[in-house]
């Protein structure tokens, strides 16, 4: 495809001559513009696109045509030459113009003359052409100082013609701040390094305000001694397509702003998957670099059960469907740390509405999770403590009462023997004192009996699946059982026990995470969760390879409130005092094998 404003040219030099070529500098023929008729018995099969002019046989005048183009090149100057056929009595007229908006590029334009107007140059014709291209065109008498400009000129600047007359006037009009570059331009066209001369400059238009204006041109007459005596040029509104250039720049370094300056992670990603930019936030949150970032696929860094989590959505936002979507994902740090995310993606397209990359803000929300988590657990634990402690309130005063009323009978014939001691013997008196007792003693173990029953009553048993619950347990410790590489092992043999489930999830956590948080980091900690049955009882099993217990030091403190055995850990000492609580609330019983540097295995019999 030719450019448009070349086809324009060409096309009003077509109104001049009947056939019109783009030539290269090495005499190639890159593209035609002709008309059907007025060719005169001119070859003009040989003229084709993709030949070079100078291998075209038939005819001498190809030839001639192709040292003319090379010495056009070499000189800057237009020139032509004349092709008479044999039968004929006209002439054509082949002109090589240097004026073409290509570096690198002249026209050759062939018209038809009479023999004797053969010599005659269409230089008005060729300024025609100029001015219906839409570029204005300059002409400066180099000896005298004088400027002259076509009607396009005028109109693209708004000058009248008795304005703008000389060269100083000329150079008046340019912006200051590119003197120097019109200067350097023209500088490297009188000294051969450039074939025309060409800068894009501001000039002052009649309304006082600058346009810029792609500003060219070439010479076309020297002195004997090689100075230059005339330039012809053109000057091309590109106020436009600067102005546009300019408001992309500003849009553009404001996005980096935003983009390498932001608060949160940002990124952009490829249709492909690949990271295209990421910013210092994400780099800090995965501890990538940014360079090995953009080394990596999307998924390299992903949490594996994550990965296409967000493919639904990303089919929709490609089809239009949506403009953008927000969800929570994880990835996976360079330390194997699980970061929890919530991600925003949005679509940057192409002009054909293709995909170009996808815009991801990242927002490491990893610790509001875990004590979103925590709040939730201790939340549960509240509200059940809450319910438990109600209902022992309404059980303790019902028990206040039976014990009142149960013991009020034995309590009396102890306070009567006692005032009445002179009725009976000392032997008797003794002997019914000791029945009493016995009755008093029956009577409280009975009522200790029934306060255990009684204040356990409403704590609702059900059908337990340790491996469900165990599973369902190690979800709150995900994070650090990946980065930690924990090795949990379930090794049941018991599937189910009828027991409050509360109460087994809370002992459960309590074990599991005492093993995690107090795991070796010199060898890959290991947790096996088992149950065993043992005649009538059902035990439960947590043994970690962790950092163990000085049992010689701390053995009768284990279980009791407020005991911390390791400095350096987020511990309150809680946990195992609120276990055997519970275990024992249920008459179930706890004990602790540990050994300092080896671990330790906690034992629940049911």
């Amino acid at each position: 495809m030719v450019d448009r404003h070349i086809d324009n040219i060409a096309r009003t030099l077509l109104g001049i001559g009947w056939l019109v070529a783009d030539v290269c500098a090495d005499g190639t023929i890159n593209y035609l513009w002709k008309q059907d008729n007025g060719h005169n018995g001119f070859p003009v099969s040989g003229l084709q696109v993709g030949i070079n002019l100078g291998g075209i046989g038939g005819h001498p005048v190809f030839a001639e045509m192709a040292v003319k183009v090379a010495e056009v090149f070499r000189t800057g100057s237009n020139t032509c030459l004349s092709y008479t056929s044999d039968d004929s009595n006209s002439q054509d007229i082949i002109r090589i113009l240097n004026s073409h908006p290509t570096p690198g590029h002249v026209f050759v334009l062939i018209e038809s003359k009479d023999v004797q107007v053969a010599s005659a140059i269409t230089e008005d014709k060729w300024k025609l052409a100029l001015d219906a291209s839409g570029d204005g065109m300059w002409d400066l008498d180099v000896v005298s100082g004088k400027m002259s400009f076509s009607d396009q000129w005028r109109r693209i600047f708004g000058y009248t013609e008795d304005e703008i007359t000389t060269v100083g006037e000329w150079l008046n009009i340019l912006h200051p701040d590119d003197n120097i570059a019109a200067h350097e331009a023209m500088s490297k066209y009188y000294a051969g390094a450039t074939t025309v001369y060409s800068a894009e400059l501001r000039y002052r238009c009649k309304d006082g305000n600058y346009k810029w204006i792609l500003s060219r041109g070439v010479v076309v007459s020297r002195d004997d001694k090689g100075g230059v005596l005339r330039m012809i040029g053109t000057h091309k509104d590109i106020n436009q397509r600067k102005m546009a250039e300019a408001e992309l720049k500003v849009s553009r370094e404001t996005f980096a702003n935003l983009f390498n300056f932001s608060a949160i992670g940002k990124a952009l990603l490829g249709p492909g998957g690949v990271w295209l930019e990421v910013n210092d936030v994400v780099c800090k949150m995965t501890g990538y670099t940014r360079d090995e970032l953009v080394k990596l696929h999307y998924r390299d860094i992903t949490f594996e059960d994550d990965v296409d989590l967000d493919m639904p959505y990303v089919q929709k936002l490609v089809a239009g469907e949506i403009d953008n979507y927000t969800l929570e994902k994880r990835y996976v740090s360079k330390t194997r740390r699980i970061i929890t995310t919530l991600l925003t993606v949005s679509i940057v397209r192409n002009a054909d509405n293709s995909p170009k990359y996808f815009i991801c803000d990242i927002v490491d929300i990893s610790e509001k999770k875990e004590l979103s988590q925590e709040l939730a657990h201790k939340n549960a634990e509240l509200e059940t403590a809450t319910m438990s402690l109600m209902g022992k309130i309404t059980q303790l005063e019902e028990l206040n009462s039976i014990i009142a009323h149960n013991l009020r009978g034995p309590a009396g014939n102890i306070k009567l023997l006692a005032e009445e001691s002179e009725m009976f013997g000392r032997e008797q008196a003794l002997a019914l004192i000791r029945d009493a007792s016995i009755t008093l003693l029956d009577e409280l173990n009975v009522l200790l009996e029934l306060s255990r029953i009684r204040l356990n009553r409403d704590i609702p048993y059900e059908t337990c699946n340790f491996r469900k619950i165990g599973e369902g347990v190690m979800i709150h410790f995900l994070a650090d059982i990946y980065q930690k590489h924990v090795d949990l092992v379930f090794d049941i043999e018991v599937e189910e026990i009828v027991y409050p489930k509360v109460y087994l999830e809370s002992i459960l956590y309590n074990l599991i995470s005492n093993a995690i948080k107090y795991c070796r980091t010199d060898i890959q900690p290991r947790i096996v969760v088992s149950t065993r049955k043992i005649g009538d009882e059902v035990r439960l099993s947590v043994k970690d390879n962790g950092l163990g217990i000085d049992m010689d030091r701390f053995a009768d403190r284990v279980f009791k409130l407020n005991q911390v055995f390791h400095e350096g850990y987020d511990s309150k000492g809680v946990g195992l005092f609120m276990t055997r609580a519970q275990i024992e609330s249920t008459g179930g019983h706890i004990e602790l094998h540990s050994k300092l540097n080896e671990g330790s295995e906690f034992i629940v019999a049911f």
